[in-house]
């Protein structure tokens, strides 16, 4: 059975995580979910469907690497690290060592397309226990990984994040924390990882896992971390390599959703408050000056902002399609004001070059609601069928739409507990 199939099995209903936004071609938008990819070629007019494979089965982080190559790159729990050359029509699996070690996190050089780093480790197919996690590089954009490792993490500690410096690509960050409990450390290294400086940030983040949001294009001392406390999240920032913070944000009783750096220096930070009565609200937080100070991002009606991405000016953001009312929508003045762009119903067929590995899921995905089978039908060269979406307002009458919220809210909670910005 592929992976989306497993996935609605186990109750992972559509879900919306990230975009994704190729450099050299502007009439192109992808919308990265947990059923799939929702693909534009013609700037948001119409919109194409392409199914997780067994390449990207429960994948759960998107990214595309820079021109020319324009690689996509998707995390799987099953499957590894899957690479896609020609636009989600077929993956396949990094090689070298990451084909016997299970990769958690991973990071493609914006300077060198054909660099990227993995952090991986082995897994002990009787008792499941895994192994110390490594850091490995690939030279060839992820094709294959090189055997040596860059660093290896202590007894008893744990690699969760990485990310590479676009102004210095020679600096890596690296996220671990050491048991017994959570003793947070920050990695750097300014050669490239043949050094590391392992420096101990518990007094200023807590006894606490962090992640490494985005490391500040312009300046490579300056980074931005993602701390994850008991019942509250908040975003750190060290303007002097870490060996320093402030925390100028917390989100009580809740996790934070997304992070962007602007080209501008303005930072947007959407987060999600968990209700004593279920569910969540969607908050948000901006900065005008370059992360030292944020105010409230306030949008009228306050969306669930579930991840952020830009290209030549113009924002992007992923919403909660039900409860928001779109997956997909734009601003033009750095959020001040969004337009929604496009909702799943928008969906109108099956990418041509996948039709054939995709029709089975696509019927899973319509007995969910999200669109009807005619979207399963279409054929290239067809007439688009009219919106089909997911029925919301005669479903709710039996306790259908109710239902789908609820468990989607559930899905969504129990699955997003990874950052990129």
């Amino acid at each position: 059975m592929t992976g989306a199939g497993r996935a609605l099995a186990n109750g992972a209903l559509p879900a919306s995580y990230g975009i994704l936004l190729p450099a050299d071609k502007p009439q192109e938008i992808v919308l990265a979910t947990n059923f799939g990819m929702i693909i534009s070629e013609d700037a948001g007019k119409s919109w194409l469907w392409s199914c997780e494979r067994p390449e990207t089965s429960f994948g759960y982080l998107y990214a595309v690497g820079p021109a020319p190559r324009d690689r996509f790159y998707a995390l799987s729990p099953d499957a590894g690290l899957g690479l896609s050359d020609d636009h989600s029509c077929t993956w396949q699996t990094a090689g070298g060592v990451l084909a016997n070690l299970v990769a958690s996190d991973f990071f493609v050089d914006r300077a060198n397309g054909d660099r990227v780093l993995a952090i991986a480790a082995s897994i002990d197919a009787d008792s499941g226990n895994i192994g110390p996690p490594s850091l490995f590089q690939s030279m060839d954009a992820g094709t294959t990984f090189s055997d040596t490792p860059l660093f290896t993490a202590p007894v008893g500690a744990n690699i969760v994040s990485v990310e590479i410096a676009r102004s210095n690509p020679m600096v890596i960050y690296m996220a671990m924390y050491t048991t017994p409990d959570r003793h947070p450390r920050l990695l750097r290294s300014a050669d490239g990882g043949q050094t590391w400086m392992d420096r101990d940030v518990e007094p200023s983040l807590g006894a606490n896992e962090f992640r490494i949001l985005t490391v500040d294009p312009d300046d490579a001392n300056v980074l931005y971390l993602r701390v994850i406390a008991l019942g509250m999240e908040s975003v750190a920032v060290s303007r002097d390599a870490g060996v320093t913070f402030t925390m100028p944000i917390t989100v009580a009783k809740g996790t934070l959703s997304a992070f962007l750096r602007l080209a501008s220096g303005t930072v947007l930070v959407g987060g999600l408050i968990n209700l004593d009565t279920g569910g969540m609200n969607g908050t948000g937080f901006r900065s005008t000056d370059g992360g030292k100070t944020f105010g409230p991002w306030t949008l009228s009606p306050q969306p669930h902002i579930l991840g952020m991405a830009e290209r030549e000016g113009v924002l992007y953001l992923a919403g909660k399609n039900y409860s928001d009312g779109w997956a997909l929508a734009t601003s033009r003045d750095e959020g001040m004001t969004i337009q929604p762009l496009s909702t799943y119903s928008d969906v109108h067929g099956i990418k041509p070059c996948a039709m054939s590995m995709c029709g089975d899921q696509c019927k899973l995905v319509s007995s969910q609601a999200v669109w009807t089978n005619d979207v399963c039908l279409w054929v290239p060269g067809g007439e688009t069928p009219p919106k089909s979406g997911c029925h919301c307002a005669a479903a709710a009458g039996s306790g259908g739409a109710a239902a789908l919220l609820a468990l989607l809210s559930v899905a969504l909670a129990a699955h997003r507990r990874r950052r990129r910005g």
